[in-house]
């Protein structure tokens, strides 16, 4: 009866270990991922950054491409659990929009140069893959299932795709964000002028602005 339960204590233990070191192999990657880039970027780099033997690495994933996704992944569910905690009791889609921007923005703020780099290097992935597109998408599906509601409420035209849209949402604040910053434009300013953009293509009878409360 001891050795049985001394192997599963050892094999806990053993477990732990695991998943500390494939946490640590995460965190490695987050960080050269953000300050290198997903080419600059080798499995052997991330396994001296995460202090671990080269052939551990191979142990938790497949290639660099795996690790990769694992990373592209949490950061969506960073992403998306801070939008959510701060976006009230909305009374419509123009509401929402000013608050999800005001939040994805902060996100940005806070983590410099994490959204850049999870979203930019997707692109690399085979279109075909289904991890990839599942990552890919992960990234706009709060838009998508907003805009899906708005539009069921009769609040955007009836042309509006969602899953375009909210695809074309994300692509818009990847590439108009940074713009807007060397613009000098404030996060109240930018936010102000997209949501009104964004109004505008796809809100029947949009207001002539978006307040920031």
């Amino acid at each position: 009866m001891g050795s049985i339960v001394d192997g599963r204590v050892a094999g806990d233990r053993a477990s732990k270990r695991k998943a500390e070191k494939r946490e640590r192999l995460l965190a490695a990657a987050r960080k050269l991922f953000i300050q290198k880039g997903y080419h600059e970027t080798r499995p052997q780099d991330i396994a001296r950054e995460a202090d671990v033997a080269h052939g551990t690495f191979y142990s938790h994933f497949n290639d660099k491409r795996e690790i990769f996704l694992a990373f592209a992944y949490e950061a969506q569910e960073d992403l998306t659990n801070y939008v959510v905690d701060r976006i009230p009791e909305v009374k419509n889609f123009e509401e929402y929009l000013n608050h999800a921007l005001t939040a994805i923005q902060e996100f940005a703020e806070q983590n410099p140069g994490l959204l850049r780099s999870a979203l930019v290097d997707i692109k690399v992935f085979d279109p075909t893959d289904k991890m990839a597109k599942v990552v890919r998408s992960k990234f706009a599906a709060g838009f998508i299932r907003i805009i899906s509601d708005a539009k069921e409420r009769g609040e955007l035209y009836d042309d509006v795709d969602p899953e375009l849209m909210g695809h074309a949402m994300m692509g818009v604040i990847q590439s108009a964000a940074p713009q807007a910053y060397r613009m000098g434009k404030s996060r109240e300013e930018f936010v102000k002028l997209l949501a009104n953009f964004l109004a505008r293509a796809m809100i029947k009878e949009p207001s002539t602005s978006v307040t920031n409360d």
